[in-house]
């Protein structure tokens, strides 16, 4: 299973291993040089260059050394970029450690030293691509905690953001969020949605804890008060034979003794209720079916 980030960050120029917009130097038979730290420029292959581009024109392009270790440019889109996960497929192990399809023509590298178990040919890994200091190659890591979570999230309650899905625990699934930090999503939050490793999912920021992990939703928190709402309504209707004495007409003073919620949060609960069927209105009541 392959899976194309929804989400990238900016880049600069001149970054290695990002999609970047570079402007055509000169044009030559096997491609276009475009402009980049060296004087010479990196070449983006004749295959890959649009047709009708002009010197001066700007293009966007990934940037990655090929196999003879020489820097070159494409206009294929990897499935992830240097700073991000991804679940990726491995296509093949040699001695030196394993290499997944990442979208272009080279596949990236995983040395051993950055697998948590000695990955297999066929099968599909979560894992966070940047650049290796020593070699200045990209490669990819499985060690994920190696790589996130090393600062502290600054996020408020409601914000959205992308949460990448790499397991689960007794009581949720681990995401990573914007590719940085760690994050849960509870199983008592998500209703019916399947979540699956790898998989790319909306989320909102419930809470920041103290261990700068996140608490996640995949509904608005907003939305997160209705089911809660939902929820004491149907509780209060078994705990009164069924029934409660109240409606969309009935007074707000009314409803809030009855039910300890405002007139706005009540109907928008008894709404959600009607709409699942759970419940029979009248003006002035509410039934459990």
């Amino acid at each position: 299973m392959k899976l194309k980030l929804i989400h990238s960050k900016q880049s600069p120029n001149y970054a290695l291993g990002r999609i970047c917009s570079l402007e055509v130097l000169r044009l030559v038979s096997i491609g276009a040089y475009l402009e980049w730290s060296n004087e010479d420029g990196v070449l983006l292959p004749k295959k890959y260059l649009p047709d009708g581009v002009q010197v001066g024109d700007k293009l966007n392009v990934f940037i990655y050394h090929d196999n003879e270790g020489r820097l070159i440019a494409t206009t294929l889109q990897p499935y992830a970029q240097v700073g991000e996960v991804a679940l990726l497929d491995c296509v093949s192990v040699t001695a030196a450690g394993a290499f997944l399809d990442w979208g272009i023509h080279k596949d990236v590298f995983v040395p051993f030293s950055e697998q948590n178990d000695r990955m297999q040919e066929g099968h599909s890994y979560v894992v966070y691509l940047y650049v290796d200091h020593v070699s200045e190659k990209i490669v990819a890591s499985a060690k994920l905690g190696k790589h996130i979570g090393n600062k502290l999230p600054d996020y408020a309650p409601g914000t959205e953001v992308q949460a990448i899905i790499t397991g689960h625990n007794d009581v949720g699934f681990r995401a990573i969020v914007d590719h940085s930090y760690w994050g849960i999503l509870y199983f008592d939050s998500l209703d019916d949605h399947e979540l699956n490793r790898g998989f790319s999912v909306k989320a909102y920021i419930i809470r920041t804890r103290e261990d700068g992990r996140l608490d996640l939703s995949l509904n608005p928190i907003g939305y997160n008060k209705l089911l809660g709402d939902a929820e004491k309504l149907l509780d209060l209707l078994k705990e009164n034979a069924n029934k409660l004495t109240v409606g969309d007409k009935s007074d707000a003073g009314e409803i809030y003794k009855q039910t300890g919620l405002s007139k706005k949060s009540f109907k928008a609960a008894i709404g959600r209720l009607y709409k699942e069927r759970k419940v029979r209105l009248t003006p002035y009541s509410v039934e459990l079916l």
